[in-house]
């Protein structure tokens, strides 16, 4: 296999070049940028969308305490991630990721629309059994 040399090697070669150095640099940083762009918290949707806990709290019928714990939570049911996220004026889509295969997830199908002013309660324990089709972490 001819021509076959490790990536260390190569790696080696770019970043003795300071202009390939400086390039590699900044992909590197403008893709640390991207996964942060998705690696968001409820609490960073909400500081985007220029909203405070209180605000949203409004919005759902829920106090600002039962806001910080819905964003502290680390497992929630999706209808209250949906209230959530609705309150702020979105919506949620739910994709399963099979290697190169997703599926769109029918939302409708796990629970009815979302009525008017509807409340997110935050879920009475995390540990209690839920569906897993109702259940993200």
């Amino acid at each position: 296999m001819a021509g076959h040399r490790p990536f260390s090697e190569l790696r080696d070669r770019i970043v003795a070049d300071p202009t390939r150095a400086s390039r590699l640099a900044d992909a590197e940083r403008d893709l640390a940028e991207e996964q942060a762009a998705y690696d968001c918290t409820l609490g960073d949707v909400r500081h985007a969308r220029a909203l405070t806990q209180e605000q949203l709290g409004r919005a759902l019928g829920v106090s600002q305490a039962q806001i910080s714990r819905i964003e502290h939570q680390t497992d929630l049911y999706l209808s209250t991630l949906r209230s959530y996220v609705a309150a702020m004026g979105g919506e949620i889509e739910l994709v399963a990721r099979f290697g190169e295969t997703s599926f769109s997830l029918a939302l409708a199908e796990i629970f009815p629309p979302d009525p008017a002013g509807a409340s997110a309660e935050p879920d009475a324990s995390p540990q209690e059994a839920a569906p897993p089709s109702e259940r993200v972490r």
